[in-house]
């Protein structure tokens, strides 16, 4: 297992991006060319689009959604295939990180309070009913034997309205399958039209709770300016 501080993972998940706008203003002045603020704006939110939708997101949900719960003095770790070699390989880098990390879980947040918790970071872009989710649930949850944790993190477009009793209802639904082993929490994470971020924990108990939207450029400054 290889265990970063917040602000050692967020370097690493940035370092390409800023490589590759280095390497595009390099280019373009040995071209005698210039290239403005704004072509490297449109570069930077491109990557992070090409980001969003690639296995980084386990990544940044771990930093901007579990990392805030767990409090400021947690570590991000991951369990490492037996190809790493401790006496010769390391973990420096975003590709070193890539190579070596092991799957499943996605992610482990330690801290002094609770020690290490696993968790299984799934995305949901269906419909946002009872029955649909459920659905879900039984294909990508109940089919692990391990007692991971699970957050669901719901994508959807903008403007969409979350259904009032949607997740009391689907806590129900959850108890009546009548569940005879320790399957872990089961949390789904919503944004609310950049207002609000949703919490909601159906399993094994029903907690739902609101916090302020911040951009994900905001939460990098406050995460990388912290002491």
């Amino acid at each position: 297992m290889v265990c970063l501080p917040v602000k050692e993972l967020i370097e690493f998940l940035l370092w390409p991006v800023e490589s590759s706008l280095l390497n595009k203003t390099l280019t373009a002045r040995l071209q005698g060319k210039k290239i403005d603020d704004a072509t490297l704006g449109e570069l930077a939110i491109k990557f992070g689009k090409d980001s969003a939708s690639s296995k980084d997101y386990e990544y940044w949900s771990a930093i901007f959604s579990l990392y805030e719960d767990f409090g400021k003095d947690s570590e991000i770790c991951f369990y490492l295939k037996d190809t790493f070699n401790p006496h010769k390989d390391s973990i420096s880098s975003y590709v070193d990180l890539k190579k070596f990390k092991q799957d499943p879980p996605d992610v482990i947040i330690k801290n002094k309070l609770n020690g290490y918790a696993e968790f299984e970071l799934k995305r949901y872009r269906g419909e946002l009913n009872k029955n649909s989710l459920v659905a879900f649930i039984k294909n990508k949850i109940l089919r692990y034997s391990v007692p991971f944790n699970y957050c669901i993190i719901l994508q959807h477009t903008s403007g969409t309205v979350m259904p009032q009793m949607l997740f009391k209802n689907l806590h129900k639904e959850i108890k009546k399958l009548l569940i005879k082993r320790n399957l872990g929490n089961i949390c789904f994470i919503f944004n609310a039209n950049n207002q609000h971020m949703i919490f909601a924990h159906i399993y094994p108990k029903l907690n739902v709770y609101k916090q302020p939207f911040n951009s994900g450029s905001d939460q990098v400054k406050k995460l990388m300016n912290q002491q």
